[in-house]
């Protein structure tokens, strides 16, 4: 079996951040956005965060565009930005689970204010996974194409969550299941691609085992493993 090569065109690539960015702004918008310019109940742990992660979605467009135009040395020098900017998006990740869980511990029990770290915590592993592999087969351009736009597909959750809420009126225990399926489908879809043109398995069945793992996570957020985790990393890191 072949390693994967870039059969994704540059320009379908493009259009797909581009949609993830777009869906973003819209589940964050009813929010986030619309309480512009005061912004209330709202911390600077959020604003990082949310600026983080637009920047790190912009040069995923970025990058898909410099591709699409050949242009493979900017590519490669805008691509050396990561190295500063996903650390700060993982950072910028706990600094607002922190800052939702020291809200909810006011508000609520405990063990629903740890089940709640459930999102969030997770997305900094497994971005750092998806990112360190990228980076290692950085000379693969099929593996390092699948593993960092598995990284749009991780930041498209939080919006395509809130999307879902605000515009299709989705309860919250529903959305949430929903988006993580519907993310993880397009992952099966590409594997079930890779695998039927002869090419490795190994960058899209990675993140189809992060999507099942974060679907376990959310089904157990209440269970004593996650509870455990949870409460360790609130009391070494939130207090």
């Amino acid at each position: 079996m072949t390693t994967p090569a870039i059969t994704t065109t540059p320009t379908k690539l493009f259009y797909f951040f581009v949609a993830i960015f777009v869906i973003s702004l819209l589940g964050f918008f009813p929010t986030y956005l619309v309480k512009f310019p005061r912004f209330e109940g709202l911390s600077y742990a959020h604003h990082f965060h949310g600026f983080i992660a637009s920047t790190w979605l912009l040069l995923l467009i970025c990058q898909a565009w410099l591709i699409r135009k050949k242009n493979y040395r900017l590519h490669r020098l805008t691509g050396k930005l990561s190295f500063v900017i996903m650390p700060l998006l993982i950072l910028s990740l706990s600094m607002v689970a922190g800052a939702s869980y020291s809200s909810n511990i006011k508000t609520t029990d405990r063990a629903t204010a740890l089940a709640a770290m459930a999102n969030g915590i997770p997305e900094m592993f497994f971005l750092g996974l998806l990112f360190t592999l990228g980076m290692l087969y950085r000379r693969n351009s099929g593996y390092h194409l699948r593993f960092l736009t598995c990284t749009g597909l991780i930041m498209l959750g939080p919006g395509l969550g809130r999307f879902l809420i605000a515009f299709c009126h989705l309860p919250f225990q529903y959305a949430i299941p929903l988006l993580i399926l519907s993310t993880t489908g397009v992952g099966i879809a590409w594997l079930a691609v890779d695998i039927r043109n002869r090419r490795s398995a190994f960058p899209m069945a990675v993140y189809v085992a992060i999507g099942v793992l974060a679907f376990l996570i959310q089904a157990n957020k209440f269970s004593e493993p996650w509870q455990q985790f949870a409460g360790w990393w609130a009391s070494h890191f939130y207090h």
